[in-house]
């Protein structure tokens, strides 16, 4: 990590501050400069990127005609394409070209910091930390903020900064809206079901999982996620009946198309749950 530094506070408060105008992208046709990836990118072996895909979307979000309503939907594409690290670097050099600009795309950037958490086996510890500061940042704007909330402490636990913590915040929030009278939502059941898994209550995690196959019994990935807490249980029988279920809407293709379709639907429900 050693050619990391962190980033300043003042790029931390200008990227988490949302704008919504458009900004002409004509100077960068212009200048057409290349990203210094030894200074945007991550120094870590964790932080992995294409320079040829960086490239690419860095042409394309300098479209002349493209406004900034059109560049956010394209980075949310990439992002769940898996180019959220190529994102990251467009963002943070942006931020040094034009802080006004690059405060466009803070939810983006956002994203694609929690993108990175929760799909890399292994996520970039400098950019970990990073990622929890500017949560903790929004997070402390508006405490009483569900949203910020889920967000907030769902990154402590997937990146395992401080997995207490993270649990800590959802379950006062469960409290909270208990005393309420009100049902927490599908969002809330989900992170609830994976803190109580990541600290060892898998009774707890089954319970929200339940409630969250009542919300939605057409949704394999619960089931599928209900069968790693029975198999962490050490119940087979629990884990097979939940496999049974996440497998059924298309045991019927899988039966006729045997085990090859099988792993390919198997990989389809480990990246659901990512």
């Amino acid at each position: 990590m050693g050619k990391w530094k962190f980033v300043s506070l003042l790029f931390a408060i200008t990227l988490i501050a949302s704008g919504c105008s458009t900004y002409g992208m004509d100077r960068y046709l212009a200048e057409e400069k290349s990203i210094d990836t030894e200074k945007y990118a991550y120094q870590d072996e964790n932080f992995t990127y294409s320079l040829d895909g960086l490239r690419t979307l860095t042409e394309r979000f300098r479209l002349e005609e493209l406004s900034t309503n059109d560049i956010n939907t394209l980075m949310e594409e990439e992002i769940k394409n898996g180019r959220y690290n190529e994102i990251i670097i467009y963002l943070r050099h942006l931020q040094d070209e034009d802080a006004e600009e690059a405060a466009s795309y803070s939810a983006r950037y956002l994203e694609a910091l929690e993108a990175h958490v929760e799909r890399m086996n292994e996520p970039s510890e400098p950019l970990v930390r990073d990622a929890v500061q500017l949560m903790k940042q929004q997070y402390e704007l508006d405490p009483e903020d569900e949203e910020r909330t889920i967000r907030y402490a769902t990154l402590l636990i997937h990146s395992e900064a401080n997995v207490e913590k993270g649990a800590e915040l959802l379950f006062d929030l469960e409290t909270h809206i208990e005393e309420m009278e009100e049902e927490p939502g599908y969002e809330l059941l989900l992170a609830l079901a994976q803190a109580y898994y990541a600290i060892g209550d898998y009774e707890s995690s089954l319970a929200r999982y339940e409630a969250l196959t009542s919300l939605d019994p057409s949704d394999p990935t619960n089931f599928y996620r209900m069968s790693k807490v029975y198999a962490a249980m050490g119940d087979t029988e629990g884990e097979r009946n939940a496999l049974t279920q996440a497998f059924e809407p298309t045991s019927e293709f899988l039966g006729q198309y045997g085990d090859e379709s099988y792993s390919l639907y198997k990989d389809y429900l480990d990246t659901s749950i990512e």
